[in-house]
């Protein structure tokens, strides 16, 4: 038999220990594969030009970082699986094969592995390529329609990468082979002499580094003397190593701790069959702790991922349409324009007019200096506002039908300021700009204006890429203020299906001779200021969502191979306990709750992690969290039940009698 059958028939025999290896395996190429094809798309490069953004290069960013990622990930599964089977190797050394014909067995194993992971990863993006680009059109709201790709590029640029896995996986395997003799292989891994005790002292300090860590996390920048420019850079050390440490000496210390204290209770030690899951826990604890805080903090990296893009990805849309009102604005369009653009609407298919309607805006700056300098920007009031009168705020809101209030009544020096969104602005910053008023000046009027903010609306009348910090004034400021002041004469133009318009948003960029960018002057466009966000903001999402996806698989399997690595050592103890009359069924009961410590406490510290993390995010970003965060957090807590029991079955076959 030669070498190469050897290892075919290792992998046969034993697929069920190499599935969820290979699993991963094909999960990380098919990822990998579909961001460097995306990359290589032109229709999808077409769409980032066209809005200015480098979305191609975000791509092959995120696939570099994938690269290292997946590289550290299969590195360090192999090198579990093949010290699990240490014995196997050592087996192959007494019938006589010389180390190299060893090393030999392990690179065809993980080469037919990585051949299948190749193989079928790329298969998988190829005929799932057209539903990969029309998910990713979707999160950007795009009507695209997404078709197959093959790119001989990202073919070959995956064979290269998974080519250098492969190499280094093999060098590893040959390393172990190598580093260890005849006898060292046939050994299992010695158990720790004196079990672990744990300790209170350690497993404070631990929790104390953990909730400081959290408190630092929490606290707004703006507002902490801990985020100040002299102590930010170690606060953010201290969250990110702090935190770790904490996590590490609570796994290392304070559970083998309450473990040692259930040992000592020797009504629950004798009960049923918690002296074989107590004896088992205290022997591994030492030895397990820093997989498990690994675990921790990918786990919690994998959630605070998702959770804070889809919290942005929610928050920038709805932010979008709500400080982009009407379907279209134009500067001092001239007659010939106005109606140009209407004759564009009428002949559209898919669009009618809803109303055409006019206002005139006076942009004005704020002369009076009631702000130190050395303030950082957040804590400093505005200095520029775009004011309008009351008579046409309320005929534009009362048009717009979307809950936009209505002002019943202002005084002379009274305004109401008019945010897009309330999560832009927290009540400290309301209070800033509504606390002293705004000595207010106009570009060739010689009177200054007196105006003090009494209240902010969370909508607008006017798309903010044109008329920001727009200030609503009463009608007799307004009229004074139009007597000297040249003012921006806005057109508006709604329109049925907005955010379908592109062939409409053409026709009149060209009349205008406006361009889709934000912050045109020519032309406001809802279609266009939309999209522009949906697209950055959703190929972010996008590559996180998969980005989680692989840390999330890699989180399972790590702990899947080092329990599996462990089954091998513990097999003969349960082969003991099973010809001592021990049930298959008490056997899986033993390995559920050896197993489920392992499951459970990383997977809470996670969770605790990162709700922190969104709770500090939320704090600093003003953003809403709560939906995202919990629909993500659910997710991938039923995914981690799912590996917990396939590990639970994995781990009972490999113990079990083959005889029962």
């Amino acid at each position: 038999m030669t070498l190469f059958n050897i290892a075919f028939t290792n992998v046969r025999k034993n697929f069920s220990q190499f599935s969820m290896y290979l699993g991963s395996l094909i999960l990380s190429v098919l990822i990998y594969f579909t961001f460097v094809s995306l990359a290589y798309t032109k229709s999808i490069g077409v769409i980032f030009e066209k809005w200015g953004i480098g979305g191609q290069g975000v791509f092959m960013a995120a696939a570099i970082v994938l690269i290292l990622f997946v590289a550290f990930f299969v590195f360090y599964s192999s090198n579990y699986f093949t010290r699990s089977r240490k014995r196997e190797l050592g087996l192959y050394s007494l019938l006589g094969l010389r180390k190299g014909q060893i090393g030999r067995i392990i690179f065809y194993e993980n080469l037919m592995m990585h051949v299948m992971a190749v193989v079928s990863g790329i298969v998988i993006g190829v005929f799932f390529s057209k539903f990969f680009s029309m998910l990713l059109f979707r999160i950007m709201d795009l009507s695209i329609n997404g078709g197959f790709t093959f790119s001989v590029s990202a073919i070959l640029s995956t064979l290269f990468v998974f080519g250098m896995i492969l190499i280094v996986t093999t060098a590893n395997g040959y390393w172990i082979v190598y580093r260890h003799s005849m006898v060292e292989l046939f050994k299992a891994d010695v158990r720790e002499k004196n079990p672990a005790k744990g300790s209170l002292t350690l497993s404070i300090v631990g929790l104390l580094l953990i909730g400081f860590g959290y408190f630092l996390a929490t606290r707004s920048i703006e507002d902490s003397i801990f985020w100040t420019e002299d102590f930010f850079f170690s606060s953010m050390l201290f969250v990110l190593f702090g935190v770790i440490l904490g996590t590490w000496l609570v796994l290392r210390f304070l559970f083998p701790y309450v473990v040692y204290k259930l040992f000592l209770r020797k009504s629950f030690f004798y009960s049923g069959t918690n002296i074989l899951t107590l004896t088992w826990l205290r022997y591994r604890m030492k030895k397990t702790a820093g997989t498990l805080t690994m675990i921790a903090v990918l786990s919690a990296t994998t959630l605070t991922i998702i959770g804070a893009l889809s919290s942005v990805y929610t928050n920038i849309i709805s932010f979008a349409e709500s400080s982009n009102p009407n379907s279209y604005q134009t500067v001092w369009s001239t007659q010939t324009e106005r109606e140009k653009i209407l004759e564009a609407i009428r002949d559209s298919k898919s669009h009618t007019l809803v109303y055409h309607d006019a206002a005139d805006v006076y942009s004005g700056e704020v002369i009076d200096k009631v702000d130190d300098e050395d303030l950082p920007i957040v804590d400093q009031r505005m200095t520029h506002f775009s004011v309008m009168s009351l008579s046409d705020y309320n005929r534009l809101a009362m048009k717009l039908n979307n809950n936009s209030q209505k002002i019943q009544h202002l005084e002379d020096g009274e305004a109401v300021f008019l945010s897009p969104n309330d999560r832009i602005e927290n009540k400290k910053r309301a209070h800033l700009w509504m606390k002293d008023p705004y000595t207010v000046a106009f570009k060739n009027n010689p009177t200054t204006y007196r105006l003090k903010i009494v209240d902010i609306y969370h909508h607008v009348v006017l798309n903010t890429d044109m008329v920001y910090s727009a200030l609503v004034v009463n009608d007799r400021i307004y009229q004074e203020i139009s007597q000297k002041t040249m003012p921006m004469h806005v057109d508006i133009f709604q329109v049925t299906n907005e955010d379908r318009a592109e062939a409409l948003d053409q026709k009149i960029q060209k009349i205008v001779g406006g361009n889709p960018y934000m912050y045109n002057l020519e032309m406001s466009s809802f279609y266009s200021n939309y999209h522009m966000m949906s697209t950055l903001i959703g190929v972010i999402l996008y590559i996180g969502m998969f980005m989680g996806v692989v840390f999330f698989a890699a989180t399972g399997s790590i702990i899947y191979f080092k329990q599996i690595t462990e089954a091998v050592d513990e097999k003969p103890r349960f082969e003991v306990l099973q010809k001592l009359g021990m049930s298959q069924k008490e056997v899986r009961a033993v390995i559920a709750k050896q197993v489920l410590p392992v499951f459970l406490i990383p997977l809470v510290l996670g969770i605790c992690h990162s709700i922190a993390a969104m709770i500090g995010f939320s704090v600093n970003i003003m953003y809403r969290v709560g939906a995202p965060v919990v629909v993500s957090t659910t997710i991938y807590t039923v995914f981690f039940i799912v590996y917990y029991f396939v590990c639970v079955n994995t781990y009972t076959k490999m113990v079990s009698n083959s005889d029962e």
